[in-house]
């Protein structure tokens, strides 16, 4: 019986003991696995926040396609089309380092008209071809131009940038929004571009399934098209065709249509048509502190014209920065370091060789040689000097 009781005492104490090892292993375990969570866990990185995001912006001027310009283009050609690549050639450098390049091409670049100079323009569509060579890709094509060749001139000009690649082009509207706000996503950056002009020089269209430019005077249109532009893009950049020729001084229109595109939620404002330089200025807001810079006017970027203040022009850059302000990917955009660069264009005696610089690059023996100087002989670099200091404040100027 003593046999019995012992071999159950034993059982027992086994059986407690193979417990007692099974439960501290058990827990030796779960102290291991939570060791090894908390390693991996300590070991996840930290949310960070984004890093800015920039495109590189750049505004040219009236790319106006005077006779000389096409007739000297078909000549370097030996009648095979037209070669624009001179006039450009001291000056295309410079656009290598920027995202979005704007000009307004002043004349209607079409193939259903022959070339024409001033008054009614038509361009070969070999210049289109050099615009986009120099890296140009935000086409303005609203101004007081625009309608020199009626329908078909539009018509076929529309068909000839609907072809090209890369590139976006704007100012002529159908009524649907959808189709005729262009937008570029450039850099994780979303721009929307709008066009507009003061001016047709009288001309009007009368087939209604022609599209049709927008006037800077129709608010209501224009502020439609902004707030939807708004809806889809970052940044609304918009272009306008307005002022009076040959000042350097605004009008009281320009100021009203720059308040009000202001108010509207535009950020920058692009101004042609003058022909000569205009200043630049932050606008803001008074209700909500919306800033909007304007460029009035950037003169001319190339032409064939008379005097000497139409010799000056300028470019127009900014960075459009998006800077995210939390883990979550919220952001701001802002408009930074808007500059005004000023530029020149020459020609020889009686509108030989004509082409354009950055003023930091002419030399006085090219001023002292260009063909104004029959008609004005006090064009100097320092005639132009004068004007850009008169006219661009200086927070704003790029020279030398």
């Amino acid at each position: 019986m003593k046999k019995i009781f012992s071999i159950i005492y034993i059982c027992i104490v086994l059986l407690i003991s193979l417990y007692f090892i099974e439960f501290f292993l058990k827990s030796d375990n779960k102290d291991t696995s939570a060791n090894l969570d908390s390693e991996q866990i300590s070991s996840i990185p930290e949310p960070t926040i984004k890093e800015p995001e920039t495109v590189k912006f750049i505004a040219a001027g009236d790319n106006l396609i005077h006779g000389s310009i096409y007739l000297q283009a078909a000549k370097r050609a030996n009648g095979n089309g037209y070669d624009f690549k001179y006039p450009y050639e001291n000056i295309k450098y410079y656009f290598d380092d920027f995202d979005v390049k704007f000009i307004n091409q002043e004349t209607l670049i079409n193939d259903a008209f022959k070339p024409s100079t001033y008054p009614q323009f038509s361009t070969p569509i070999e210049m289109g071809q050099q615009v986009i060579d120099m890296g140009f890709n935000a086409i303005g094509i609203s101004n007081n131009h625009s309608y020199d060749k009626g329908e078909e001139g539009i018509l076929s000009s529309l068909d000839y940038w609907s072809k090209q690649d890369g590139i976006e082009y704007f100012g002529f509207y159908t009524g649907d929004d959808d189709k005729d706000i262009k937008y570029m996503d450039v850099n994780g950056i979303k721009i929307a571009f709008l066009a507009y002009t003061s001016y047709t020089n009288g001309l009007s269209i009368y087939d209604p399934n022609c599209p049709y430019i927008i006037l800077t005077n129709d608010y209501e249109t224009i502020e439609r098209q902004v707030k939807r532009a708004k809806e889809d893009a970052d940044i609304v950049i918009v272009s306008c065709h307005w002022g009076v020729e040959e000042t350097n001084n605004t009008i009281p229109q320009q100021e009203e249509i720059a308040k009000k595109l202001n108010e509207f939620g535009v950020d920058a404002i692009i101004g042609t048509h003058p022909h000569v330089i205009q200043p630049v200025e932050w606008i803001e807001n008074p209700e909500n502190g919306h800033k909007t810079i304007v460029c009035y006017s950037l003169g001319n970027f190339i032409s064939a014209q008379s005097s000497a203040n139409t010799m000056l022009g300028g470019l127009f850059q900014f960075d459009i920065v998006k800077t995210y302000t939390d883990i979550n990917d919220n952001y701001i955009i802002e408009i930074k370091e808007p500059k005004f660069v000023p530029t020149v264009t020459h020609y020889d005696y009686d509108y030989s060789n004509i082409r354009n610089y950055l003023l930091k690059d002419y030399t006085d023996e090219l001023s002292s040689n260009h063909g104004v100087r029959e008609r004005q002989s006090n064009f100097s670099i320092e005639f132009m000097e004068s004007i850009v200091n008169q006219y661009i404040q200086e927070e704003f100027l790029l020279y030398k």
